[in-house]
């Protein structure tokens, strides 16, 4: 059915909103509207024509500094509750269409110890990640969309020690740690005003800029790789995101994106610097309504100039997270310091 507008300001939409149950809103023109519960996807009576669905854009654009417009036809922000929304319309999309995907903000993990109550890690994956962020390794969180990426993120910079300065760069804010040192920056689209470009890669450029002990990436998908790549190999400490399909995955990804950042960027330079500079892979997997880390890898000196060698710190079984029975290396984790 295609509905009018309603007393809620957002319609429908709004209404999907209020409902706690829903976690992700997906609306595909005036055509189908789909909403996710405890992760499974299911479609809702519910539609609006197209210039009912523009007007929702633009209240939920409204004071993100965000605009959709021909010049502008996929814009993503963050709404005032931290819940994230994407839109795209003509001329990327039909001109009769303009799609509206929400995911909602939901209240995530304090800390390492609730995602352990949830079964997403081990107890002693845990800890070894907790010493991973005293010991200022440079960990790569790698799953698919939806995952769980962000929510252990955060979880890994409740353990950063305080006197660390961190400086994190995303498209959107989405990090929320409570640390006393930390400067949080997002990206700028080009504005109607002449306001500049400020994209991903500038960031991660003037982080480096800013003294700090640990640079936060979110979702890597591009060039921006390698700018991150050089700041780390400058001499700080990082964590960072990105899609990918298995651990191993997540580390040719990065030199496949930092290729993009120009003709004259060498793989086998790359491949060495990712080797470097990236000390544990944790890679996540969202299985219905559960999110779990599968593997934790360390990444240890390189045999092969084509193919990452990985060493498991942990692997998905049958029972779930289990220790592989081998251990990073002294100069990165003391046995003292952590031994399952």
């Amino acid at each position: 059915m295609t509905v009018a507008a309603r007393p809620h300001r957002l319609g429908f939409l709004g209404e999907l909103l209020d409902d706690d149950s829903v976690e992700e809103v997906i609306v595909i023109g005036g055509h189908r509207t789909f909403v996710v519960r405890d992760g499974i996807k299911e479609l809702v009576p519910m539609v609006a024509d197209t210039a009912t669905l523009r007007r929702f854009a633009d209240q939920l654009l409204a004071g993100t500094g965000r605009r959709l417009d021909l010049a502008s036809p996929i814009v993503s922000a963050q709404l005032p509750d931290g819940s994230r929304v994407h839109i795209t319309g003509p001329p990327v999309t039909h001109p009769d269409r303009l799609n509206i995907q929400i995911r909602k903000f939901v209240v995530t993990a304090t800390g390492l110890d609730e995602i352990v109550d949830r079964g997403t890690l081990s107890s002693s994956a845990a800890e070894l990640l907790r010493v991973a962020m005293r010991r200022d390794l440079s960990v790569l969180v790698a799953g698919a969309p939806g995952a769980g990426k962000t929510t252990l993120v955060n979880c890994l910079l409740r353990e950063v020690p305080p006197d660390r300065r961190v400086v994190t760069c995303e498209e959107v804010f989405e990090i929320d740690a409570d640390l006393p040192d930390m400067t949080q920056m997002q990206t700028r689209d080009a504005g109607l005003d002449g306001g500049a470009e400020i994209t991903l890669r500038d960031l991660v450029r003037e982080a480096l800029r800013q003294r700090p002990d640990r640079i936060v990436v979110g979702e890597v998908r591009g060039p921006e790789a390698l700018d991150m790549l050089m700041a780390l190999n400058a001499g700080c400490s990082g964590i960072a995101t990105l899609h990918a399909n298995s651990a191993r995955d997540a580390l040719e990804k990065l030199v496949s994106y930092s290729v993009l950042a120009g003709q004259n960027v060498a793989i086998p330079f790359v491949r060495r610097t990712v080797a470097s500079v990236v000390d544990l892979v944790v890679f996540l997997r969202r299985t219905g309504r559960s999110r779990v880390v599968e593997e934790i890898a360390f990444v240890p000196e390189q045999i092969s100039r084509d193919v990452f060698t990985l060493q498991p710190i942990f692997e998905s079984g049958p029972t779930g997270l289990h220790w592989t029975g081998s251990v990073p290396d002294d100069s990165h984790l003391d046995s003292t310091e952590w031994h399952p």
